[in-house]
């Protein structure tokens, strides 16, 4: 790279930006030079430089509803290394996009990422966004249990969760067997399909990607941190019993042909632990 090349980034900046193409009758003409600054306020989570919020487009086919992740502020190192690589995966939008394609390919279902772009420059400004389609009539296990437990027979419900239980330990143990860790694995975060009425074989849908990463050296300790918090966010949920854990730790561990299985149990349970105890000082 030359040194022009590089100070003229410095100073103009660049900006790329991807739409799904057929998505793009849904999205206004100026989207590009609009989105890091829609208002919406809408499922709005906002903290140090960083936002989430539902926003719906229209098109003639109908809305479209999206979960729209902006990013205003990384660190130096991330600005000085767009600046230097500007081809390279630098914000947190571009590194989730890159992980919703991996672990799609491992045969995981990831929701649609429909939009994306980052904003490199001027001045080491480092911005970027990703659109995500918005998985409609589905729920975060946590949320549809209550509901479930509700309306089924214990008999239907067990049947039910063996389903679950069964496809989310396919999920995690493909994860995991391609030493990918989510890093934020909790129920909330396995979404089910609620419309129509849950299907008796349910597949599910993996969210919230921004943190998973690859990790060939010693994996066992993500994996403690990946189960202990699927471990502790299944406390108090209804409908989920300790028969419910063992057949996850059951299906889980013959797939990967766990060693030491109860060893990893028993540091899961600590990982689980702690969690607690945080989420209680």
């Amino acid at each position: 790279m030359s040194h022009g090349t590089l100070w003229k980034r410095l100073v103009r900046g660049t900006v790329w930006s991807w739409f799904a193409e057929r998505h793009r009758a849904a999205f206004p003409a100026d989207l590009e030079a609009t989105v890091m600054d829609l208002e919406s306020r809408d499922r709005l989570h906002a903290k140090q430089g960083r936002s989430t919020a539902r926003v719906v487009f229209h098109a003639p086919s109908g809305p479209l509803p999206v979960y729209l992740k902006r990013h205003y502020q990384l660190p130096w190192p991330a600005r000085l290394g767009a600046l230097i690589h500007p081809n390279g995966k630098h914000t947190p939008a571009a590194a989730e996009w890159a992980h919703l394609e991996r672990v799609r390919a491992l045969g995981i279902a990831v929701p649609e990422v429909v939009a994306a772009g980052e904003q490199i420059g001027p001045w080491g400004t480092l911005k970027s966004f990703l659109m995500i389609a918005e998985l409609t009539g589905c729920l975060a296990l946590n949320e549809a249990m209550p509901d479930l437990v509700a309306a089924h027979t214990p008999a239907r419900l067990a049947a039910w969760k063996r389903s679950v239980i069964a496809e989310m330990a396919r999920i995690v143990a493909t994860l995991h067997g391609a030493n990918v860790f989510h890093k934020d694995l909790y129920l909330c975060h396995f979404f089910v399909a609620m419309e129509p009425a849950p299907d008796p074989l349910p597949s599910l849908t993996l969210i919230d990607l921004h943190r998973t990463q690859e990790h060939r050296l010693w994996p066992d300790r993500w994996r403690w941190k990946d189960l202990g918090q699927l471990l502790f966010s299944t406390r108090g949920v209804p409908g989920i019993n300790d028969r419910d854990v063992m057949r996850f730790w059951v299906l889980y561990r013959r797939r990967l042909k766990l060693r030491r299985p109860g060893w990893q149990a028993r540091m899961i349970r600590i990982k689980a632990e702690r969690y607690f105890s945080h989420n209680n000082s």
